[in-house]
Protein backbone atom coordinates (compact mmCIF):
# COMPACT_ATOMS: atom_id res chain seq x y z
CA UNK A 1 0.00 0.00 0.00
CA UNK A 2 1.33 3.28 -1.21
CA UNK A 3 1.44 5.80 1.40
CA UNK A 4 1.69 9.47 1.31
CA UNK A 5 4.67 10.98 2.77
CA UNK A 6 4.61 13.13 6.05
CA UNK A 7 6.61 16.48 5.90
CA UNK A 8 6.35 20.47 6.97
CA UNK A 9 6.97 22.52 4.07
CA UNK A 10 9.08 25.15 4.21
CA UNK A 11 7.17 27.88 2.44
CA UNK A 12 8.89 31.33 3.37
CA UNK A 13 8.73 33.64 0.39
CA UNK A 14 7.33 30.92 -2.34
CA UNK A 15 4.49 31.81 -4.61
CA UNK A 16 1.15 30.31 -3.37
CA UNK A 17 -2.28 30.57 -5.64
CA UNK A 18 -5.25 30.03 -3.57
CA UNK A 19 -8.20 29.61 -5.82
CA UNK A 20 -11.90 30.66 -4.19
CA UNK A 21 -13.07 33.05 -1.22
CA UNK A 22 -15.29 30.72 0.87
CA UNK A 23 -15.24 28.80 3.72
CA UNK A 24 -12.71 26.41 2.50
CA UNK A 25 -9.73 29.16 1.68
CA UNK A 26 -10.49 30.68 5.13
CA UNK A 27 -8.88 27.12 6.56
CA UNK A 28 -5.78 27.17 4.50
CA UNK A 29 -5.48 31.15 5.05
CA UNK A 30 -4.42 31.11 8.31
CA UNK A 31 -1.60 28.45 8.55
CA UNK A 32 -0.23 30.02 4.79
CA UNK A 33 -0.33 33.46 6.50
CA UNK A 34 2.15 32.03 9.37
CA UNK A 35 4.09 30.43 6.93
CA UNK A 36 5.52 33.39 5.15
CA UNK A 37 4.42 32.55 1.80
CA UNK A 38 3.53 34.85 -1.11
CA UNK A 39 -0.04 34.84 -1.31
CA UNK A 40 -2.34 35.07 -4.04
CA UNK A 41 -6.03 34.79 -3.28
CA UNK A 42 -8.34 34.49 -7.11
CA UNK A 43 -12.42 34.49 -6.21
CA UNK A 44 -15.08 36.00 -7.92
CA UNK A 45 -16.21 36.92 -4.26
CA UNK A 46 -14.93 36.22 -0.73
CA UNK A 47 -17.17 35.60 2.48
CA UNK A 48 -17.10 38.07 5.06
CA UNK A 49 -14.10 36.33 7.53
CA UNK A 50 -11.87 36.08 4.40
CA UNK A 51 -12.53 39.52 3.43
CA UNK A 52 -11.80 40.12 7.41
CA UNK A 53 -8.26 38.46 7.29
CA UNK A 54 -6.94 40.57 3.97
CA UNK A 55 -8.01 43.80 5.04
CA UNK A 56 -5.97 42.56 8.15
CA UNK A 57 -3.27 41.28 6.01
CA UNK A 58 -2.84 43.48 2.32
CA UNK A 59 0.26 42.05 1.20
CA UNK A 60 -2.24 39.49 -0.03
CA UNK A 61 -2.47 40.26 -3.39
CA UNK A 62 -6.26 39.64 -4.48
CA UNK A 63 -7.94 40.02 -7.72
CA UNK A 64 -11.36 39.23 -8.04
CA UNK A 65 -12.71 37.79 -10.84
CA UNK A 66 -12.46 34.02 -12.63
CA UNK A 67 -9.06 32.11 -12.29
CA UNK A 68 -7.54 31.27 -15.72
CA UNK A 69 -5.13 28.28 -16.28
CA UNK A 70 -1.88 30.99 -17.14
CA UNK A 71 -2.84 32.31 -13.47
CA UNK A 72 -1.22 28.51 -12.03
CA UNK A 73 2.44 29.55 -13.57
CA UNK A 74 5.20 30.06 -11.68
CA UNK A 75 3.79 28.67 -8.34
CA UNK A 76 5.00 26.31 -5.69
CA UNK A 77 1.60 25.23 -4.28
CA UNK A 78 -2.25 25.60 -5.83
CA UNK A 79 -5.37 25.37 -3.56
CA UNK A 80 -8.21 25.03 -5.59
CA UNK A 81 -10.95 25.87 -2.82
CA UNK A 82 -13.93 26.22 -4.76
CA UNK A 83 -17.21 24.37 -4.82
CA UNK A 84 -17.31 23.94 -8.57
CA UNK A 85 -16.27 20.05 -8.79
CA UNK A 86 -15.88 20.52 -12.33
CA UNK A 87 -13.41 23.92 -12.53
CA UNK A 88 -11.38 22.09 -9.47
CA UNK A 89 -10.96 18.81 -12.16
CA UNK A 90 -9.66 20.79 -14.94
CA UNK A 91 -7.24 22.93 -12.80
CA UNK A 92 -6.26 19.74 -11.52
CA UNK A 93 -5.19 18.48 -15.03
CA UNK A 94 -3.83 21.23 -16.19
CA UNK A 95 -1.73 21.62 -13.04
CA UNK A 96 -0.48 17.70 -13.78
CA UNK A 97 0.18 18.44 -17.00
CA UNK A 98 3.00 21.11 -15.84
CA UNK A 99 3.88 19.13 -12.72
CA UNK A 100 2.43 21.63 -10.46
CA UNK A 101 1.52 20.76 -7.33
CA UNK A 102 -1.96 21.39 -6.30
CA UNK A 103 -4.66 20.59 -3.79
CA UNK A 104 -8.29 20.09 -4.51
CA UNK A 105 -10.73 20.75 -1.76
CA UNK A 106 -13.03 18.36 -3.15
CA UNK A 107 -11.53 15.69 -4.34
CA UNK A 108 -8.17 13.98 -2.57
CA UNK A 109 -8.03 11.71 -5.68
CA UNK A 110 -6.80 14.73 -7.42
CA UNK A 111 -4.30 16.06 -4.39
CA UNK A 112 -0.40 16.22 -4.41
CA UNK A 113 -0.57 16.84 -1.24
CA UNK A 114 -3.49 17.65 1.73
CA UNK A 115 -3.45 20.03 4.72
CA UNK A 116 -3.69 18.38 7.86
CA UNK A 117 -5.56 19.35 11.01
CA UNK A 118 -2.93 21.33 13.19
CA UNK A 119 -2.53 21.45 17.03
CA UNK A 120 0.03 24.16 17.93
CA UNK A 121 1.80 24.17 21.44
CA UNK A 122 4.41 26.90 21.25
CA UNK A 123 7.14 24.98 19.66
CA UNK A 124 5.57 22.25 19.69
CA UNK A 125 3.25 21.44 16.27
CA UNK A 126 1.31 18.60 15.30
CA UNK A 127 -0.48 17.21 11.73
CA UNK A 128 -2.95 14.85 11.74
CA UNK A 129 -4.20 13.13 8.55
CA UNK A 130 -6.28 10.60 7.30
CA UNK A 131 -4.71 11.63 3.23
CA UNK A 132 -7.68 13.42 2.80
CA UNK A 133 -10.44 10.78 3.58
CA UNK A 134 -12.03 11.66 6.67
CA UNK A 135 -11.61 15.24 8.19
CA UNK A 136 -13.53 14.65 10.87
CA UNK A 137 -11.88 11.46 12.47
CA UNK A 138 -8.68 14.25 12.03
CA UNK A 139 -10.50 16.62 13.93
CA UNK A 140 -11.36 14.10 16.71
CA UNK A 141 -7.95 13.43 17.12
CA UNK A 142 -6.91 16.61 17.37
CA UNK A 143 -9.59 17.29 20.38
CA UNK A 144 -8.27 14.45 22.25
CA UNK A 145 -4.41 15.76 21.62
CA UNK A 146 -5.60 19.15 23.07
CA UNK A 147 -6.69 17.41 25.77
CA UNK A 148 -3.46 15.62 26.46
CA UNK A 149 -1.12 18.67 25.53
CA UNK A 150 -2.29 21.91 27.89
CA UNK A 151 -1.53 25.07 25.88
CA UNK A 152 -1.20 26.48 29.26
CA UNK A 153 2.43 25.13 29.39
CA UNK A 154 3.51 26.82 26.64
CA UNK A 155 6.35 28.98 28.01
CA UNK A 156 7.49 25.80 29.56
CA UNK A 157 7.37 24.03 26.23
CA UNK A 158 9.84 27.14 24.23
CA UNK A 159 12.09 26.92 27.32
CA UNK A 160 13.10 23.72 27.13
CA UNK A 161 13.83 23.87 23.82
CA UNK A 162 16.11 26.83 24.93
CA UNK A 163 17.77 24.88 27.12
CA UNK A 164 18.44 21.75 25.10
CA UNK A 165 20.03 24.72 23.32
CA UNK A 166 21.97 25.82 25.80
CA UNK A 167 22.87 22.35 27.01
CA UNK A 168 25.28 21.71 23.99
CA UNK A 169 27.86 24.12 25.35
CA UNK A 170 27.66 23.62 29.22
CA UNK A 171 27.55 20.00 28.93
CA UNK A 172 29.91 19.09 25.78
CA UNK A 173 29.62 15.18 26.80
CA UNK A 174 27.06 13.58 25.04
CA UNK A 175 25.80 10.88 27.01
CA UNK A 176 25.76 13.59 30.21
CA UNK A 177 24.19 15.40 28.18
CA UNK A 178 21.49 12.97 26.90
CA UNK A 179 21.03 11.53 30.48
CA UNK A 180 19.84 15.22 31.51
CA UNK A 181 17.44 15.72 28.80
CA UNK A 182 15.82 12.18 29.45
CA UNK A 183 15.55 13.37 32.88
CA UNK A 184 13.75 16.65 31.54
CA UNK A 185 11.50 15.32 28.91
CA UNK A 186 10.46 12.48 32.64
CA UNK A 187 9.51 15.52 34.20
CA UNK A 188 7.66 17.26 30.90
CA UNK A 189 5.67 14.25 30.49
CA UNK A 190 4.81 13.76 34.39
CA UNK A 191 3.80 17.34 35.09
CA UNK A 192 2.23 18.66 31.83
CA UNK A 193 0.77 15.64 29.49
CA UNK A 194 -2.13 14.66 31.06
CA UNK A 195 -2.77 10.69 30.47
CA UNK A 196 -6.70 10.37 31.64
CA UNK A 197 -6.20 6.81 32.91
CA UNK A 198 -10.31 6.44 32.91
CA UNK A 199 -10.70 3.87 30.30
CA UNK A 200 -14.39 5.38 29.49
CA UNK A 201 -12.64 8.91 28.03
CA UNK A 202 -10.78 6.78 25.47
CA UNK A 203 -12.63 7.21 21.57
Amino acid sequence: MIRKYPAFLNLENKNILLIGGGKVALEKLPHLIESGAKITLIALETCGEVARILEQHPEIKTEYRSVEFSDLQGRALVFSATNDSDLNRRLSDYAHSWKIWINCADDPSNCDFYSAAVLDRGPIRVAISTEGSFAGLSGIVKTTLEELIPDEHEDEFQDLMLIRKELKSILPDPEKRRKVLKDLLQTLKENYFKIPNDSSKRI
